[in-house]
């Protein structure tokens, strides 16, 4: 049987020393903990989906154990091919086969071991990506990294369905005239995959996004609030104006706003405002990050990148030049 995204080779039959920067760049940066001699082999093939990307290894000619030395950065579904992966995720362990998977979430450290003739097939999900399509699913704010269990049982019917799809796209990407050749802003792989994820595997919001409160039953005063921040974010949103637009007192306001958008005024505030500066940063809509922070209502532009790189996995003064590549972007000390 032909391996996966066949198309998209990265390495074929390359030894350890090959395998390893390449796998450091596509994922994380790791060490070998045990086996891995000099006989191993690796086969390696990558593809770019914008928000997510695939990753296809296939390591032979040895057993080798694997510690991740850095904390994940984005979301990785690990799903074996042939042969067991025993994998190490935070306080979890598991044997990853066909029929379990594993998902490793962001700020976890992880280790594993794979055995003779391992192959893995891995969706990295950035950060960012995931995080917004929650929010987007749940209309509010989400603070932090999603929290998944890290054990997928994919002969669970909802996991079992959307590890059919996830094939699904390994096919057509191996089409060349497939769904997928229409490009990452086209494709409908990434939004449909992210969803189904969220609805299939638990993690801690999973209860909120099914008893998820309906927008249309925020009360009046709620929606004058959100309108308010949502229109003008970066205008004075002080507590004691966001009450009086709401007609409540300041701790009426606080403990309704958590009860309908799941954080507190400040947090959204500072999602929304986020959110702007990102759209100006990736357009290229400024000559700085601190013209773009102040304009967005941001007073400390060190706080500010800080929250940006939280939020979106890089600091602003990198969207910012990758937004016009011949432009030497000049970045406050702490945004480097």
């Amino acid at each position: 049987m032909n391996a996966p995204l066949r198309r998209f080779s990265v390495l074929r039959s390359a030894g350890r020393d090959k395998m390893r920067p390449s796998l450091s760049r596509l994922l994380s940066s790791h060490r070998p903990t045990a086996g891995g001699g000099p006989g191993l082999l690796a086969d390696l093939s990558a593809v770019d989906l914008g928000p997510m990307s695939l990753v296809y290894g296939r390591s032979y000619g040895d057993e080798v154990g694997i510690e991740l030395t850095e904390q994940v950065s984005y979301y990785d579904v690990n799903f074996a091919l042939a042969g067991r992966n025993r994998l190490e995720c935070g306080d979890e362990r598991l044997v990853l086969t066909p029929r379990t998977a594993g998902i490793i979430s962001p700020r976890m450290r992880a280790a594993m071991h794979l055995s003779d003739g391992y192959s893995q097939l891995h969706l990295r999900i950035e950060r960012f990506a995931l995080e917004r399509h929650l929010e987007r699913m749940l209309g509010r704010h989400v603070a932090g990294p999603i929290r998944f269990q890290a054990e997928m049982d994919l002969t669970a019917p909802a996991l079992a369905s959307w590890a059919q799809a996830v094939h699904l796209l390994v096919r057509d990407l191996d089409e060349p005239s497939g769904l997928s050749a229409f490009g990452p802003e086209l494709s409908p792989w990434p939004d449909f995959l992210m969803t189904g994820l969220l609805l299939a595997q638990p993690h801690d919001h999973s209860a909120q996004l099914a008893q998820r409160p309906d927008a249309a039953a925020r009360p009046p005063s709620m929606k004058r609030v959100v309108d308010l921040i949502e229109q003008e974010p970066a205008s004075d949103l002080s507590p004691a104006r966001l009450a009086a637009v709401a007609g409540v007192g300041p701790r009426s306001l606080q403990r309704n706003f958590r009860r309908y958008m799941g954080v507190s005024p400040r947090e959204y505030i500072q999602s929304i405002r986020l959110a702007r500066a990102h759209d100006d940063l990736v357009a290229g809509a400024g000559a700085t990050v601190a013209e773009i922070a102040f304009r967005w209502g941001f007073s400390h532009v060190p706080r500010f990148a800080s929250g940006y790189k939280e939020r979106y996995g890089v600091p602003p003064s990198t969207t910012l030049r990758s937004s016009r590549p011949d432009m030497t972007t000049t970045a406050h000390p702490s945004q480097a």
